[in-house]
């Protein structure tokens, strides 16, 4: 259900896209229970999650079988950085050590980074990742959150801001050796529940008024949001729409592949995820489970060779890595 309905006509169907995998989780647990007391009300789980197959298909991904193609090979990864602050940094390390060691072992051509440092310390940051590491050329902007960071030569870059300058998108041309292909840099309207789902969890009483309020609220913030980043991913297809070069949008999404917004963006893009990968692939570890919000979203004229996600120390999000292709034309 959550994936056809426009959360402008109602935006609480949302939140049960937000709680899917946990849902099908307690129906299958349900429908065993039953079925062990030989209750016939087991078929009622099975209905519910026969009904909603297509839904799991977007959640858990099983590989397509894409695997390696020919042509040159194209490594992009995308990373919320979480502002680049380390919690201890060792007595004598260089400032940005952390980073830029983390950055160089993802050995990638293209790098989207989202929450990147502003002002001063953005630029000393940006400026140590193109001399210590291979992505020489960059695209962003030093009061942006948003960054761009390539091997290749960039050209006829843009960023757009929505009402901050940490949510937005931002694109630039980059120069492969198998052609020019257009990359986004994409971070979408926050939620901004983790923290209270923490302080939830942490009461764990259930019986106080205070708590009820709490999860209301977050909810209602998730749904909310959600209708924000709607409207920004249509900006940003009819951006992608008058692009003549193949595309990949990498970032935060901020929302679940058993979303409205997703569904979107997979009318007109693959997901590596899905294409190459197993399991629900969650890249930010928290406590509401399977929580995938960060994507890379190559158009079909890629080929999706591997796709992985890898630990940041440093962030509250995984890195997310693929291998891509551009398919020979016809």
């Amino acid at each position: 259900m959550p994936p056809l309905i426009n959360p402008d006509y109602f935006w609480p169907i949302a939140t049960l896209g937000l709680l899917a995998p946990t849902l099908w989780f307690l129906t299958l647990l349900f429908g065993i229970y039953w079925f062990l007391r030989g209750d016939k009300a087991w078929w009622l789980s099975g209905i519910t999650l026969l009904l909603g197959l297509e839904m799991m298909g977007s959640a858990f991904a099983i590989p397509g079988g894409a695997g390696p193609g020919g042509g040159e090979k194209i490594h992009v990864a995308s990373l919320n950085g979480h502002g680049f602050l380390e919690r201890s940094t060792p007595e004598g390390a260089k400032k940005y050590d952390f980073a830029i060691q983390f950055i160089d072992s993802l050995k990638v051509d293209i790098l989207c980074l989202q929450e990147f440092q502003t002002g001063k310390a953005g630029d000393q940051l940006a400026q140590a990742i193109q001399s210590q590491t291979p992505l020489k050329y960059a695209f962003r902007n030093s009061e942006g959150r948003l960054a761009l960071f390539a091997r290749y030569p960039l050209s006829n870059g843009k960023m757009t801001f929505f009402s901050n300058r940490v949510n937005g998108y931002l694109f630039a041309d980059v120069t492969t050796p198998t052609g020019s292909i257009r990359v986004f840099s994409v971070h979408l309207q926050t939620n901004g529940i983790s923290n209270m789902a923490t302080e939830v969890a942490r009461e764990r009483n259930l019986q106080e008024k205070k708590t009820w309020q709490k999860v209301k609220t977050m909810f209602g913030r998730y749904g909310r949001s959600n209708r924000i980043r709607t409207h920004q991913a249509e900006e940003i297809l009819q951006v992608v729409k008058t692009t003549a070069l193949p595309v990949v949008l990498c970032g935060d999404f901020n929302d679940v592949p058993t979303s409205y917004l997703y569904r979107l963006f997979r009318e007109e893009f693959q997901d590596a995820q899905s294409v190459t990968s197993w399991g629900l692939g969650t890249t930010f570890p928290g406590l509401i489970p399977g929580l995938r919000i960060d994507y890379i979203l190559p158009q079909a004229t890629f080929r999706v060779a591997d796709y992985e996600r890898v630990n940041c120390a440093f962030s509250d999000h995984r890195a997310i890595r693929a291998i891509l292709s551009l398919r020979p034309k016809k």
